[in-house]
């Protein structure tokens, strides 16, 4: 028994030396691979399709350490040859592997974006957990935009749809695995971040510093750079640093049904959407105009723990959706002279705040369901709920379920425990 152990241990270390030594480990030279970071791709000319890759490439030196980066655009009448003319007009091979963000222009939207996301969905040479996104306008121009902390935009993309604990939960994320799962599901419903571009602004002090170093040598690369456009130099995107003025965006929401978008959430209503589907804690909210020793006062509350529960019933020939949220909170901060509550454990929320926080809150949740009504879009999976706890009555509310729904709302906060 151990000699045929050993006669196995053998022929396994022979097979992997034979697979080195054929290069076979290796199908493309590395010196020939571009690294694909992200990819924008947009409608061109000709009704083909325009692929804008964004791709690392490595220069550090002792001067800097940092990543440059490189924009080639390729050209196809699918979205797999499009990016084959990438590497065909680069002389590199277009690697995939490292490809985390798939960024789509607004123009795709108003037709199936399934016809573009397909490809991504069926190779191999992609992750299913790539993110996708959609760009408020052409997808080419959000990708070559920098900022002012990240040179490169799909990093600083990540950043803000990636966010650590402790971090807002005012985007929705998604990956291509769990969009295509809501496109094929019986709702043709999805989602996916709506990412708007802003300028990054600079006081007026730092403005006429800017414009005094201006005036002595051309296009400067002051202050000046990351404020308004007339001071420095006018359509530059580079600031401090040679880093952008641009930021990004993402509280909004596209909503998309059998692959079209057919509406937006809003940033409040994108954090009442993660507050019914996913996990949120350690995020925070402000609670405004609350009635505090006959005053106006604003509160801000962090969301320790959130239970929210989305249940379906048939009431009276008629299906019903009863929503309750469970919220556990603590004030973080307030803009009150002064308070008779500690910031300690186990101390209950005071009233005024409690009942200003369960309003808003409520508001919020009408305000989502009013929208998810409008657009016929099911991200709550009612009709999976349906299917699955009253499915005698499925094929009669299936196709409308949305529009003779009835629903309820229940909101219970709650302070420290």
């Amino acid at each position: 028994m151990p000699l045929k152990r050993a006669k196995i241990f053998i022929i396994i270390v022979f097979l992997f030396l034979a697979f080195f030594f054929s290069n076979d480990f290796g199908l493309i030279d590395i010196e020939k691979t571009a690294i694909i970071t992200a990819v924008a791709v947009d409608y061109g000319e000709d009704s083909k399709y325009q692929i804008t890759a964004q791709i690392a490439v490595p220069e550090a030196s002792d001067v800097s350490s940092e990543n440059a980066k490189a924009h080639v655009i390729g050209k196809g009448a699918t979205v797999g040859s499009a990016i084959k003319n990438v590497g065909d007009i680069s002389g590199w091979f277009p690697n995939l592997s490292f490809c985390n963000l798939i960024i789509l222009g607004k123009p795709l939207a108003e037709d199936n974006v399934m016809t573009v996301l397909d490809y991504f969905t069926k190779t191999l040479r992609i992750q299913d957990s790539a993110i996708v996104v959609l760009a408020d306008g052409k997808a080419g121009d959000l990708i070559t935009k920098s900022t002012p902390l990240d040179n490169i935009s799909s990093f600083a993309l990540q950043k803000i749809l990636l966010k650590n604990p402790g971090h807002d939960k005012d985007t929705a994320t998604v990956d291509i695995k769990t969009f295509c799962s809501g496109y094929y599901s019986d709702s043709h419903s999805s989602f996916m971040p709506l990412i708007k571009l802003e300028e990054s602004k600079t006081n007026s002090q730092d403005g006429a510093q800017s414009g005094g170093n201006s005036g002595q040598g051309g296009n400067s690369g002051g202050l000046g750079a990351l404020g308004d456009s007339s001071s420095g130099s006018a359509g530059s995107d580079s600031g401090l640093d040679g880093k952008g003025k641009t930021i990004f965006n993402g509280k909004t929401t596209a909503l998309f049904k059998n692959g079209k978008m057919v509406g937006e959430l809003l940033g409040d209503e994108t954090f009442i959407f993660n507050m019914l589907s996913k996990k949120v804690t350690a995020s925070t909210l402000e609670i405004t105009d609350v009635s505090w020793m006959g005053e106006k006062k604003n509160f801000l509350i962090t969301l320790q723990r959130v239970n929210p529960k989305i249940k379906i019933d048939i009431v009276e020939n008629q299906p019903t959706v009863k929503i309750s949220l469970e919220v556990f909170c603590k004030i973080s901060d307030q803009n009150t002279e002064t308070s008779d509550f500690a910031y300690t454990e186990n101390i209950p929320l005071p009233l005024p705040v409690q009942t200003r926080a369960t309003e808003q809150i409520t508001a919020g949740i009408d305000a989502y369901i009013k929208t998810l009504i409008n657009t016929d879009c099911d991200m709550l999976n009612l009709k999976l709920k349906l299917y699955r706890y009253h499915y005698d009555r499925y094929s009669s509310f299936k196709d409308n379920l949305l529009s003779v729904m009835n629903y309820t709302s229940s909101v219970t906060v709650h302070g420290q425990k």
